[in-house]
């Protein structure tokens, strides 16, 4: 993905989050990685929180509500500070 070697090139640590596609947001975190549902807007992305419910690599295993609201607020501060508009539905 594109996002992933734009961040590469960064050097980027910590939390991060990137607009995949029209219709996804992907959140690195600790070498995890989570697909997000969403979709795109003129200025920004609405997040589908709904679809927030297990990591790529969990075989299964879902995240509780408070790791959700952590990955929301790390995902909402990620992608505003690269200029876009988010929207949380």
């Amino acid at each position: 993905m594109l996002t992933k070697w734009i961040r590469v090139l960064l050097g980027k640590k910590g939390p991060w989050a990137g607009i995949a596609n029209r219709s996804a947001v992907i959140y690195w975190e600790n070498g995890r990685k989570m697909t997000i549902a969403g979709e795109m807007l003129a200025d920004g992305f609405e997040i589908y929180v709904a679809s927030m419910v297990a990591w790529d690599d969990s075989n299964g295993e879902l995240i509780d509500q408070s790791e959700r609201q952590r990955i929301l607020q790390n995902v909402k501060s990620s992608l505003e500070s690269q200029g876009a508009r988010v929207v949380l539905n």
